[in-house]
């Protein structure tokens, strides 16, 4: 078939959906590609799909760029007349929806990856983005939720039908690309956190906690990995980041694109999230690595860790709280810790291997 993944970045498909475009395309389907072209958009060509750029600010609130998007994706969708189309992020998954009223034979499959601030306060931008959903998502055959409040959200609020929902387990992990490491006790307990360096991710308490370990416990280290997202109204700036790195408290390691080399030197993941995540990509990776998971008890970060099994819930926005699981992980006698590293990827095999997630979307076709 002709199918077409679209999201707001070429980075988000290459980064987590690369081997599910490599499956549809070893099976025969031809794939299209329509996201903003950046970085990733080459490494998505060199895959062997057929890449179109796409207007979009994916942060702008300015109607006229919006409908530029829209118009722009109507002539895409009319040019390339694909069977399926397969959206991520969410104004792909709205647009490309309102779009897909006008082609009636086409098969939408939206993806729900957390809802980040949008819905948590009671605000016009909530009740825009509800109206936007409601009437948008109406039009897909299938909408695949990463965690089970979001899709208990949607469905009781009759934004989706119950029948068109799916669950996932956000977008999997390569269980061959991320594979165990750093299995053993050492003296030095190190600790690092992977995400896009955004205040909502926990990112400061995650420093000011370093400065309560290391006054406690010196050999311990810490580190963060990702994007500074300068456009972003919630970013982490770089002078605050260098106040960090100059204090001592942790180390700035910037972005990568082998993330596993990164987790080889680590012993534990931690992420503070304290908002609507899906699942996280960092803690499905950090499990397979065999990699103690700290994070907190919150929508679809809970979903990656089985609490005293595999890593440690904290509570969202509690200093005291994650300083504690981060001196649980230290203290943890040797055996412990290595059966816990265990418990990790044993968890990951069982539920996070992305041939599951792949399977779920070959099946759209199948059916």
């Amino acid at each position: 078939m002709k199918v077409i993944f679209s999201a707001n970045t070429s980075w988000y498909l290459y980064n987590f959906r690369k081997n599910t475009i490599k499956r549809f395309i070893e099976l025969g389907h031809e794939v299209h590609i329509i996201a903003p072209d950046d970085a990733y958009t080459n490494k998505l060509i060199d895959l062997g799909v057929r890449k179109h750029h796409l207007f979009l600010h994916s942060n702008s609130l300015n109607p006229l760029q919006d409908m530029v998007t829209i118009l722009h994706l109507l002539y895409l969708y009319i040019t390339i007349k694909p069977d399926v189309v397969y959206n991520f992020t969410p104004k792909i998954n709205i647009y490309g929806a309102f779009v897909s009223y006008l082609l009636p034979s086409l098969r939408v499959v939206n993806n729900i990856a957390g809802l980040g601030t949008a819905f948590v306060d009671d605000g016009l931008k909530k009740k825009i983005l509800h109206f936007l959903y409601k009437f948008s998502q109406k039009r897909a055959d299938i909408v695949f939720f990463q965690n089970e409040e979001d899709m208990l959200l949607f469905t009781k609020s009759n934004l989706v039908k119950k029948e068109k929902s799916r669950r996932i387990l956000g977008s999997g992990v390569n269980l061959e690309a991320f594979n165990t490491t750093r299995m053993t006790k050492e003296k030095d307990i190190k600790f690092i956190l992977v995400a896009r360096l955004i205040e909502q991710k926990g990112v400061k308490l995650y420093a000011e906690a370093a400065r309560i370990i290391r006054e406690k416990y010196p050999t311990a280290e810490f580190a963060l990995l990702g994007p500074i997202l300068d456009s972003n109204p919630s970013a982490i700036h770089r002078d605050e980041i260098s106040k960090w790195v100059d204090a001592g408290l942790l180390n700035y390691l910037g972005h990568s694109d082998n993330v596993a080399s990164v987790l080889a030197e680590y012993d534990c993941v931690v992420l503070p999230s304290f908002y609507r995540e899906g699942v996280p990509k960092s803690l499905l990776e950090a499990a397979a690595c065999g990699k103690i998971v700290i994070t907190t008890n919150n929508i679809g970060c809970k979903d990656a860790v089985i609490d005293g099994i595999t890593g440690f819930l904290c509570e969202p926005k509690s200093l005291e709280a994650l300083v504690n699981a981060l001196e649980k992980v230290i203290q943890m006698n040797p055996e412990s810790f290595i059966k816990m590293k265990k418990s990790a990827r044993c968890l990951a095999m069982n539920k996070f291997d992305e041939n599951i997630i792949i399977d779920e979307y070959l099946a759209t076709i199948k059916n």
